[in-house]
């Protein structure tokens, strides 16, 4: 028997409402679930889902879209990167014209997330019942990980004056200072301190 997919959405919602309740007081909020950490895992589970012909073909076609993706995004935020640092460092800076290229990053880094997402539910619809109370299970592993401490986001800790510590950026792209920077992952670290 095979459910709609509302009842199983309803499901997920109520799972991941219990499991936040039980989560321990420092997990990953879902909001920090990034693709490209939950891609690497992709193959181990799809063994463990024994998918059939038609769902094999719909994974590979939906691993390979956001695989891709990735990779644009990558490029994309590496020359965003190139051209921030070039732009602090030129004569008459105008923070607000850096932080308009870092806007409409942060736009379209959005519209890819929910993107993504639509992509994988549709093969989340695919699946039979067994199969998706693996990727639940998955999801809720992920929810109670607790990520390392400034791993995650790709900033590393660094002392401030007065002997706190001090994250420099929400999932920065690397240097040291302070960043521009909001939500998915589109934050642009500025060279030399200003955090």
């Amino acid at each position: 028997m095979r459910l709609n997919f509302s009842s199983t959405l309803q499901r997920l919602a109520v799972a991941l409402a219990l499991s936040a309740a039980l989560l321990p007081a420092h997990a990953l909020p879902v909001m920090d679930i990034r693709a490209e950490d939950m891609l690497p895992m992709a193959a181990e589970l799809k063994k463990s889902l024994n998918l059939n012909a038609n769902q094999q073909i719909l994974w590979q076609q939906t691993e390979t879209k956001t695989r891709n993706l990735l990779r644009e995004r990558q490029a994309r935020r590496e020359r965003l990167q190139a051209a921030t640092l070039a732009g602090v460092q030129g004569a008459n800076v105008e923070l607000r014209d850096l932080a308009k290229t870092v806007d409409e990053e942060t736009t379209a880094s959005a519209l890819e997330e929910k993107l993504l997402r639509e992509w994988w539910l549709t093969v989340n619809d695919a699946l039979n019942e067994t199969q998706r109370q693996a990727v639940v299970q998955l999801v809720a592993e992920q929810l109670q990980r607790v990520p390392d401490s400034g791993a995650h986001n790709g900033a590393m800790p660094h002392k401030q004056e007065g002997g706190e510590q001090h994250r420099g950026g929400r999932k920065g792209m690397g240097g040291a200072g302070g960043s521009i920077g909001g939500p998915g992952g589109a934050s642009i670290s500025l060279p030399g301190g200003g955090g």
